[in-house]
């Protein structure tokens, strides 16, 4: 067996994920990055509130394991469809899909018994059969959350970096073009996501304005970092503990939007030009309701 599916959350996360009151709309983001981004859009999920963003929209980064680092452009919207295809499935169609994996281990019964009911059945068969779900990378329970939806307002999106370094031009245009086919929403950050960090942390012009080539070059200063990261790194001091959202973003959001307004927002620009337009996320989730 192969593993297909990369949907996939840590048992950590999912007693969290279960707990959350669904909003009635969701942006579902695909992301390049396993760890930056999804700490970023987690603290803007668990802080909406005191952002000014209302309670009933909010932003879900989709999740893949940890070991899972396809991060290529067309890599970050392979996620997203395989999500919105989770979402086309009727339970029929999970049936089909998890009995061709197990025919020889588990029964339609079995696997229709869980689907409806996984109480009925004993708990340490039903730990198994998840487990063994794990090992091709289908994360049941993870996938039952994501079914949650509201179909007329839900978005689709993706955030990619430009990365001049691995993503060509004619790779990002594809991309873009393929988002605008499919009507998803395409987020870009040139170079890197760090550089919209880096907007909520100093003054770009005033800090930058003289080598903003270095920064769109972004090249590579020591094993652990680039030109943006590097700078982050020295204001925000991630570590284990990670980025801490509420200390060194929350409080700049409206100071990262106002400079990254400065730059391109257009995605096609953005492919050659330095800048970030997730602020038009922030602006239309706060304005989302009134």
């Amino acid at each position: 067996m192969h593993n297909r599916y990369r949907l996939m959350s840590t048992v950590y996360e999912r007693e969290e994920e279960m707990q959350k009151i669904l909003p009635e709309k969701r942006i579902f983001l695909s992301v390049e990055g396993n760890t930056t981004e999804k700490e970023y859009f987690d603290g803007l999920s668990k802080n909406r509130e005191k952002i000014g963003i209302n309670a009933k929209v909010d932003v879900e980064v989709l999740r893949r394991g940890r070991k899972d680092t396809n991060s290529a452009p067309q890599q970050v919207i392979e996620l997203l469809e395989e999500y919105i295809r989770l979402r086309a499935q009727n339970e029929d169609d999970i049936l089909k899909e998890i009995s061709e994996q197990f025919k020889e281990k588990y029964s339609p019964d079995f696997i229709k018994q869980y689907l409806e009911d996984p109480d009925k059945i004993p708990k340490k068969q039903r730990n198994v059969f998840v487990t063994e779900l794990r090992k091709i990378g289908y994360d049941i329970n993870y996938r039952k959350y994501l079914k949650k939806y509201n179909e007329e307002l839900d978005e689709f999106a993706i955030l990619i970096d430009r990365d001049m370094q691995t993503h060509s031009e004619s790779n990002m245009f594809e991309c873009i073009e393929h988002c605008r086919d499919n009507q998803y929403i395409c987020y870009i950050a040139n170079p890197c996501f760090e550089f919209w960090l880096l907007m909520h942390l100093s003054d770009i012009e005033e800090e930058f304005g003289d080598c903003l080539s270095e920064i769109k070059e972004n090249r590579k200063v020591s094993e652990q970092h680039t030109f943006v990261s590097k700078e982050v790194s020295e204001r925000a001091h991630h570590g284990k503990s990670g980025i801490n959202f509420a200390k060194n973003y929350m409080p700049y959001i409206d100071k990262a939007v106002e400079q990254a307004k400065k730059f391109s927002g257009n995605e096609s620009e953005l492919v050659d030009n330095i800048g970030c337009n997730l602020w038009k996320m922030m602006e239309a989730l706060k304005r989302y309701g009134k």
